[in-house]
């Protein structure tokens, strides 16, 4: 199975059916994430947010927000197609910021751009791949926080992933039928994703409820991330911080 070409169908195709698109389209109001997160706390509080995500994972970026979520989808939302120069490329960056400079031009960042732009890819390598399948699994288990991805949401995504092989189709049927099971997927993510793996669960949800917040904090904690990381990947894609 090669998943990298299924991850970016994938996170357009959740995105807009559950999560950021969801969020762009309805003009971020009504509360949302940050009226949901009230006295929620870890060791004191955030305090000061790290410098710009990449500026400081990744060494030499520009620091700052972008444009947040609606740089990231471009024009996925108006009808422009998921290309990578007008859609989610921002995301392909945003995964090889998250990933450190270790990670090069066969990268998994790198590789999502091009396969959100069209090309075609070499086979990836087997981290790769693995990695694709995890943050598959992020983004689906993401969207079952709640309770459970309904048959409308699946026919969206499902609607995403055109003409993909019978085993890459199955893999996503069967992720998005399994129930929920953070304990099982906590145990597949390899060193050095958690942060990758939190940017592409964040993206899956609506940021509309209690059960949503939960999942986050959980994860956050599960795979050691900072509440500075954490509140520095929120301000990346322009949603409220999760720790005050």
């Amino acid at each position: 199975m090669n998943l990298l070409g299924t991850l970016a169908k994938v996170a357009v195709g959740v995105m807009l059916a559950r999560g950021a698109g969801r969020m762009i389209r309805g003009g971020g109001g009504g509360g949302g994430l940050g009226d949901l997160m009230g006295g929620l706390t870890r060791g004191g509080g955030a305090g000061d947010l790290l410098g710009g995500l990449l500026g400081g994972l990744a060494g030499g970026r520009a620091q700052g927000q972008g444009g947040g979520l609606g740089d990231l989808l471009g024009g996925v939302l108006s009808g422009g197609g998921s290309r990578a120069s007008g859609g989610l490329g921002g995301l392909g960056e945003l995964l090889e910021g998250l990933g450190g400079a270790q990670r090069g031009q066969g990268g998994l960042g790198q590789m999502f751009n091009r396969a959100m732009a069209g090309e075609a890819l070499p086979s990836p390598s087997a981290e790769v791949d693995q990695e694709a399948t995890v943050l598959i699994r992020a983004m689906i288990n993401a969207a079952k926080s709640d309770g459970a991805v309904d048959p409308d949401e699946q026919r969206q995504i499902l609607g995403q992933l055109g003409e993909l092989g019978g085993e890459e189709l199955e893999f996503v049927r069967r992720e998005l039928a399994s129930p929920l099971d953070l304990d099982g997927f906590l145990r597949e993510i390899p060193a050095g994703l958690e942060a990758q793996v939190y940017l592409m669960s964040l993206l899956a949800i609506k940021l509309d409820s209690n059960a949503e917040v939960q999942y986050l904090d959980r994860l956050a904690r599960a795979t050691g991330l900072s509440p500075e990381t954490v509140n520095q990947i929120h301000g990346q894609v322009g949603v409220p911080p999760l720790y005050r």
